[in-house]
C-alpha cells in the first residue's frame, strides 16, 4: 500500500541550507534556531553534503577547533539522495541499507539535481513505523517442530510451522509460521462483526475505480494472522503490544502467510517479535513489531500437552 505514496507527499519542502564555506558554529546556531537536526550544505542551491547533530557529536571528540571550521571540513559525503517520485518504502529501504536518518530529496536523486526537500526518520515513521526497529531478519537454524498449543482446534486449509530447540519454551530465534487462504467470505464476516464496511473491501465495481484496481483484504483482517501465528508459540501467549506498517494491498483469495521471529528477550517471559505478512508470491504487504507476554499454560492444557509429548 504505502509503495504507491512517493516521497513527495511527505518531505518537509523547507530545508535549512548553509554554503560550504559556513563555519560549523553558523550551522550548530542554525539547528538550534531552526530546531532542525541537520543542514544541507549546498552550493549554488545543488546539495554537496550534510552536517547532521551526529557529525557534530562525532567531530567534537576530535577536534578543539570544531567551531572555526568550514563546513567542507566537517559535512558528510558523498551526499545520498532520493528523488521526490521515489516511494516512501524504497526510500525506508536507502535510510536503512545506508544507515542514515537523514534523505536529502533532489530532482534526479543522484545528488546531482537542484534541492528539493528533506526526509527523515521521523516522517517515514508515521507511514511505516517498523523502521524504528533495525533487528534484522534471522533464518533460524533450529529443526522443525511440531508443538502442543493452546488453541481450540485446527482445520486442514490451515498451515503452521514451529521452529525452536525447545518445543516447551520460547526462545530468542524461535519463529513461527501460519498460512491460509484469506476469502471473500473472510473478508465480508470481519466487515459485518467490526462495522468496518469500506466499499474498497466489499464492492467489486467500486474497487476497480481506486488506485487498487480490485477488492482488498483489510488491513487488521490481514494483521490477525500474525496473532495466529503468535498464538500457536509454547506456552500461553498474551498479546501485549502490536506496531505494524502497511506495505502492499492483498488482494481477496491469496494465501497469505505470517512469520513472526523471536528478536528480544525482555526479561520477565516478554519478548519482542518481529512480525511479517507475505502474500502468495511471498511480497511482503505488513511489517513490524510486537511484544507479547508467554505465560505457563493452565493446569489442564499442560497435562494434555504433557501426555501428547510422552506418546
Amino acid at each position: 500500500m504505502y509503495d504507491t505514496i512517493p516521497v513527495a507527499e511527505i518531505m518537509i519542502e523547507d530545508v535549512v541550507t548553509a554554503p560550504p564555506d559556513a563555519t560549523a558554529t553558523e550551522a550548530a546556531t542554525l539547528m538550534r534556531d531552526e530546531r532542525v537536526s541537520s543542514v544541507i550544505v549546498a552550493r549554488d542551491g545543488d546539495p554537496v553534503g550534510i552536517v547532521t547533530e551526529g557529525d557534530f557529536a562525532t567531530e567534537l571528540c576530535e577536534r578543539g577547533d570544531l567551531g572555526r571550521l568550514e563546513l567542507s571540513a566537517v559535512m558528510s559525503r558523498p551526499l545520498t539522495t532520493v528523488a521526490p517520485t521515489a516511494s516512501i518504502v524504497d526510500a525506508a529501504e536507502l535510510l536503512r541499507s545506508s544507515e542514515i536518518e537523514h534523505l536529502p530529496v533532489v530532482a534526479d536523486g543522484d545528488g546531482r539535481g537542484s534541492l528539493a526537500g528533506i526526509l527523515t526518520t521521523t516522517e517515514l515513521t508515521y507511514y511505516v513505523p517498523h523502521l524504528a526497529h533495525e533487528a534484522g531478519r534471522r533464518e533460524a537454524e533450529h529443526p522443525k517442530r511440531r508443538t502442543r498449543t493452546d488453541t481450540l482446534y485446527e482445520r486442514d486449509d490451515w498451515d503452521f510451522e514451529y521452529r525452536g530447540a525447545d518445543e516447551s519454551t520460547v526462545s530468542v530465534g524461535d519463529t513461527a509460521r501460519f498460512s491460509k487462504t484469506l476469502s471473500a467470505d473472510d473478508v465480508e464476516a470481519f466487515a459485518d462483526v467490526t462495522g468496518d464496511t469500506n466499499r474498497l473491501h466489499l464492492d467489486a465495481a467500486y474497487a476497480a475505480e481506486t488506485r487498487f484496481g480490485e477488492r482488498i483484504v483489510h488491513g487488521v483482517l490481514a494483521n490477525g494472522l500474525i496473532s495466529a501465528a503468535l498464538a500457536r508459540l509454547p506456552g500461553l501467549t498474551i498479546y501485549l503490544s502490536q506496531e505494524s506498517g502497511f506495505r502492499a494491498p492483498l488482494p481477496i483469495d491469496e494465501r497469505a502467510t505470517a512469520v513472526c521471529e523471536v528478536v528480544e528477550d525482555l526479561g520477565r517471559a516478554k519478548y519482542r517479535i518481529e512480525t511479517t505478512v507475505f502474500d502468495g508470491d511471498e511480497t511482503p504487504v505488513l511489517e513490524g513489531d510486537a511484544v507479547v507476554l508467554v505465560d505457563d499454560l493452565p493446569p489442564t492444557a499442560a497435562r494434555e500437552r504433557d501426555a501428547t509429548v510422552t506418546q
